[in-house]
C-alpha cells in the first residue's frame, strides 16, 4: 500500500501515517508545517521494516505547491494507492455577524479547497496508474449539524461530505473508491483549543469543559488517532472493497446523545 497523508505532522494525521505505515505501506506524510519531517522520522523509526516513510512540506490549500507535493509523493513512493485528505483548521469560534470574511474564507480554503485539490491530484495519478485506488477524506460531526460560532468549519466539512459524494461517483469507473470519515471529539489540540475557547467564553475552567464534551459521548472517552486510522485501514482494505461514497462517523455514538 503507497498512502500520502496531509494534515500529518501530528494529531489524526500522525496517528492515520503510524497505522498505515504500522501495517507495512509505504508512506508520504504533507503537512505545512516544518515538524513534518520529525514526524516522518518517528513513524519510520516506530516502524522497523515497513515501507518507506517521507515527510514533505507543502500547503494544500496552494494549487501548485499541493500538486507538487503529491507528484513527488508518488516519485517517492513508486505510485499512489491511497490519499487520505486529512488537513483542516479550526477556524474562528466568532457569531457570523463578528466573523472576518478573511478568517472566513481561509477555513474554506483549508479545509474544503485543499480537499478539493489533493483529491484532484491523486485521482489524476490513479487513473494514469489504472490500477484503481482509494480516497479518504475527512469531514466531522460539525460537518453534520450546525453549531453557534462554528459557522466557517461546519461550511467547510459539509463541502467535504458533498464532495466525496461527487467524487465517489466520478471516479467509480476507475475503481477509485471514495469516503469520508466524520470524527467527532477527538483528543487532539484543535478540540483542545475549542474547549478552552468555551471556557474563556463562558467563564468556566477548561477541565469543566473537558467533562461536558466528555458527558456527551455514549462511549464515555475522546477518540484518538489510533479511532480514526483504524477506519482508514479498513476504507483502504479489499474488506471494503464495495464501499464507496459514505460518511462513517467515528464520534463515539456522540450524535446518539444529543
Amino acid at each position: 500500500m503507497r498512502a500520502v497523508v496531509t494534515g500529518a505532522a501530528r494529531g489524526l494525521g500522525e496517528g492515520i501515517a503510524a497505522r498505515l505505515a504500522a501495517d507495512g505501506g509505504a508512506v508520504a506524510l504533507i503537512d505545512v508545517s516544518a515538524e513534518v519531517t520529525a514526524t516522518a522520522d518517528r513513524v519510520r523509526a516506530a516502524c522497523d521494516g515497513a515501507g518507506p516513510v517521507c515527510g514533505l512540506v507543502a500547503d494544500v490549500s496552494d494549487e501548485a505547491a499541493c500538486d507538487e507535493a503529491i507528484a513527488r509523493s508518488a516519485g517517492l513512493l513508486g505510485g499512489i494507492d491511497l490519499l487520505v485528505s486529512n488537513a483542516g483548521i479550526g477556524g474562528p469560534d466568532t457569531a457570523v455577524v463578528d466573523t472576518d470574511l478573511a478568517e472566513f474564507r481561509r477555513v474554506l480554503d483549508v479545509n474544503l479547497t485543499g480537499t478539493f485539490l489533493a483529491a484532484r491530484a491523486a485521482a489524476r495519478l490513479m487513473i494514469s496508474q489504472g490500477a484503481g485506488g482509494s480516497i479518504v477524506t475527512l469531514g466531522s460531526v460539525f460537518g453534520q449539524q450546525g453549531v453557534p460560532g462554528g459557522a466557517a468549519y461546519c461550511a467547510s466539512k459539509a463541502g467535504v461530505a458533498l464532495l466525496t459524494h461527487s467524487l465517489a461517483l466520478e471516479l467509480a469507473p476507475h475503481r477509485i473508491r471514495v469516503n469520508a470519515i466524520a470524527p467527532g471529539n477527538m483528543a487532539t489540540r484543535m478540540h483542545w483549543d475549542e474547549l478552552h475557547s468555551r471556557a474563556r467564553r463562558s467563564g468556566t475552567s477548561f477541565d469543566e469543559q473537558v467533562e461536558r464534551a466528555r458527558a456527551g459521548i455514549p462511549l464515555g472517552r475522546f477518540g484518538t488517532g489510533g479511532d480514526v486510522a483504524g477506519a482508514v485501514a479498513w476504507l483502504a482494505s479489499a474488506d471494503a472493497s464495495y464501499v464507496t461514497g459514505q460518511v462513517i462517523g467515528v464520534n463515539g455514538g456522540l450524535l446518539l446523545g444529543r
